[in-house]
């Protein structure tokens, strides 16, 4: 049998189910598990819950000289999914924390805090240098959860509890030349756009990750093999679940002004856009 390691039992707050899960100090050589992880890098690794794998990385980070460790899934829709559903009452009151209290009014030591009697439990366990195995350890269950999990799975909570959040992107990118692509293969949960730009020609489509979707150089879908410029939106992480859609509608507005191989009314590709309101990300 191989060694045993400590496990880490965390108390579920935002930063856990946002995506990241930092390792108390006298815990990192057990997550580590005898594969010392140089510093400000990483390695992927599979969190194992309910005899499930999810694919994350376990990381390295330095931030004003201080060295700390982290599990990172903040990609994983399905993982992030599993978390928000299973600590659905931690996850509905963070939220709503986060809505109805002015930062301005609120001491940090509360913010994002739980009260004694509403604290949940998960356990991260270390098996070997590439898994941890997830469990949980306290869940408090009442005649809501159900409904709330129900509006989890359909990303209401999204929606209701962040008004600070007024874009579905997190980011969108300048045009790259073809050549630059593997320095962007890593990105995850993005509306991509291909160009050929010697025969006038776009494709526009979705990926969880792009590298695992697009390969330079080959044939892509209706679009030949030497396309030569890329660019991707990042849809943040709890807009996921509606990819697809906006896939759909981003392709249905560019074919509106663009020629298309569909019938789709359109225009032609000498108009510009003469907004002036609107923002980059």
């Amino acid at each position: 049998m191989g060694k045993k390691y400590q496990p880490l039992y965390k108390k579920v707050d935002k930063s856990l189910l946002g995506g990241k899960l930092t390792i108390q100090k006298y815990l990192e050589k057990d997550f580590q598990a005898g594969k010392i992880l140089k510093p400000r890098s990483s390695r992927e690794i599979d969190i194992i819950w309910d005899n499930k794998k999810y694919r994350a990385r376990f990381s390295h980070g330095i931030t004003r000289g201080n060295h700390y460790f982290q599990l990172v899934y903040n990609s994983n829709v399905d993982l992030l999914m599993k978390l928000r559903k299973t600590f659905i009452q931690s996850y509905v009151i963070l939220k709503s924390q986060k809505e109805l209290f002015d930062e301005k009014e609120i001491d940090k030591q509360f913010r994002g805090k739980l009260a004694g009697g509403q604290q949940e439990v998960l356990i991260a366990e270390p098996i070997d240098s590439k898994t941890v195995r997830f469990k949980t350890f306290i869940r408090i269950k009442n005649d809501w959860n159900k409904l709330f999990q129900r509006l989890a799975d359909e990303n209401v909570f999204g929606w209701l509890f962040d008004k600070d959040k007024e874009h579905l992107i997190a980011r969108s990118t300048r045009w790259y030349k073809v050549k630059d692509f593997n320095k962007h293969k890593n990105a995850n949960c993005v509306i991509y756009y291909l160009a050929n730009t010697k025969q006038k020609l776009l494709y526009i489509g979705k990926a969880e990750n792009l590298g695992k979707r697009v390969q330079p150089g080959k044939k892509h879908q209706n679009m030949p093999e030497d396309w030569d410029m890329f660019r991707y939106d990042i849809v943040k992480d709890e807009y996921s679940n509606i990819l697809e859609r906006l896939e759909d509608h981003t392709i249905r507005a560019f074919a509106s002004v663009l020629q298309n191989n569909q019938g789709y009314p359109s225009l032609n590709s000498t108009y510009k856009i003469v907004n002036s309101n609107w923002k980059k990300l």
